[in-house]
């Protein structure tokens, strides 16, 4: 059981100094929502959405290397992949500056994507800031000092909260930006500091072998994190042209309820991650990993019906009112954190494998629905269009990783998660549709209990092993 102790304490121990740095967009809701406008809080969301997908090309993704290759090497050997990645990046991210100013100028002319070009300095600021303070946090955890990366998630969230109290309200959508980039600041140097990562920069041993070789694992990445973008944020710019940054505030709002599945997930996928790359090759790793799976796949599915059936209630009790008709959006939407959650646990393998070709393949299929059905259904069905195109999205790549990944683990039992997706979508479908409290309780109440005796085997083996482990004599 060691395997499973070591997967649960790292999970704990991310999740304790790590929660905060991911649900600090929906804490801070009620407080964005009330000084932001519709339009800004909109615009602030798209900012974001263009600093994450610049970051990954920007930098190559190198930030994914710093965490595999120096992991578990001798010092020097990490002192060569922390100085190459740290030294040829900065040089990228000033090259990348002289690019974007360009797009951003022929944006400009051709009257498009006025988020992008009225907040460039901004945008181009938070993906310098945001790189050096993953590629600090990740590297941390390379070297095993999985407190620091947890604690800089503190800091982060702190810090991001004080400081938009301090600026937002006098500054506005100028505020937000100041305050994100802050906080990315400080947050990186406190991991700098306290990780001693200043000990592995050597100049003398800066090599372009070992940062090429960071490459031949992270450049496949960059199609992927393209891809990612399509499936995810594609609508933001489609519906900013289509519908208006009103629009965009919206699905921005009704998105953050899905997103705390998310966030509860990307927590457990740190360890998650560290525990694949450490059992893949030990003979039980199939068994292993088809009891977790089924475990997480439950989890989510409670998670999406219970956002599902509290949206309306959530939306009015932590956003301003000019917001309330973005909870129409949220169970439905909710399911596309579900695909996407489990695609993620899934890819894990490929990470295992080294073969990142795979998170190409996976996200080019969605990305290629996300492209049709995001142009074709938004001008036709507004925000639902959006909301369809994104779940339709996240499934396909699903599907796509759980066929690549066949040969390297089988998943077993597939019946079983499809009768739990059916459940879980005729919830969703009753909490979207039907007006009636007590229907949409009834079927939700219905839903877990045959969730229970379908997983009662499960349950009762879970049952037994904590009886054992803390009441046995």
């Amino acid at each position: 059981m060691n395997n499973y102790k070591q997967l649960g304490k790292n999970t704990i121990l991310v999740f304790v100094g790590n929660i905060g740095s991911k649900m600090i967009t929906f804490v801070m809701l009620p407080f964005y929502t009330k000084w932001l406008s519709v339009e800004d809080y909109g615009t602030s969301d798209n900012a974001l959405v263009y600093a994450t997908l610049l970051l990954g090309i920007v930098s190559l993704s190198i930030s994914e290397s710093i965490f595999i290759f120096p992991k578990d090497q001798e010092t020097d050997k990490q002192k060569q992949f922390f100085t190459a990645g740290l030294v040829y990046s900065s040089v990228l991210l000033c090259v990348a500056g002289f690019i974007l100013f360009g797009v951003k100028e022929f944006f400009s002319q051709a009257g498009i994507l006025k988020s992008i070009t009225d907040n460039y300095i901004f945008i181009y600021t938070l993906v310098v800031t945001l790189f050096f303070q993953t590629f600090l946090q990740q590297f941390s955890r390379s070297i095993n000092n999985i407190k620091v990366y947890s604690i800089s998630g503190v800091v982060l969230t702190l810090l991001t909260a004080v400081f938009s109290v301090a600026f937002i309200p006098n500054y506005g959508l100028e505020g937000f930006f100041i305050a994100q980039i802050l906080s990315y600041i400080v947050s990186g140097v406190y991991t700098f500091i306290h990780s001693k990562a200043y000990n592995y920069i050597s100049f003398k041993t800066l090599s372009l072998e070992r940062y090429k070789e960071m490459l031949k694992y992270s450049i496949p990445l960059i199609p992927n994190a393209v891809m990612w973008w399509l499936v995810g944020s594609l609508n933001r710019p489609v519906m900013e042209q289509y519908l208006g940054m009103h629009a965009v505030g919206l699905f921005a709002v009704s998105n953050k309820f899905p997103s705390l599945v998310n966030v509860l997930f990307s927590v457990f996928m740190v360890s998650w991650q560290i525990s694949v790359i450490e059992e893949f090759k030990k003979e039980n790793y199939e068994k292993f990993y088809n009891n977790i799976l089924k475990i997480v796949f439950l989890f989510l599915i409670l998670c999406v019906m219970t956002i599902s059936i509290l949206g309306k209630a959530l939306t009015g009790f932590v956003a301003d009112a000019k917001f309330i008709d973005s909870w129409k959006y949220i169970p439905i939407l909710s399911l596309s954190a579900l695909f996407s959650s489990v695609s993620g646990f899934i890819g894990c393998n490929f990470s295992a494998t080294r073969e990142s070709k795979y998170y190409f393949y996976s996200s080019i299929w969605g990305a290629l629905i996300a492209i049709v059905f995001n142009f074709l259904l938004i001008p036709i069905w507004g925000l639902y269009g959006a909301v369809v195109a994104i779940v339709l999205s996240h499934l396909t790549m699903m599907i796509s990783r759980v066929k690549y990944s066949w040969n390297t683990v089988k998943i077993k039992e597939i019946y079983l998660y499809v009768l739990m997706l059916v459940i879980c979508f005729t919830d969703v479908m009753v909490s979207s549709f039907i007006s009636n409290s007590y229907i949409i309780i009834i079927t939700f109440l219905i839903s877990i209990a045959i969730l229970a005796v379908l997983m009662r085997k499960d349950i009762m083996n879970g049952i037994q092993f904590f009886k054992f482990k803390f009441f046995r004599k």
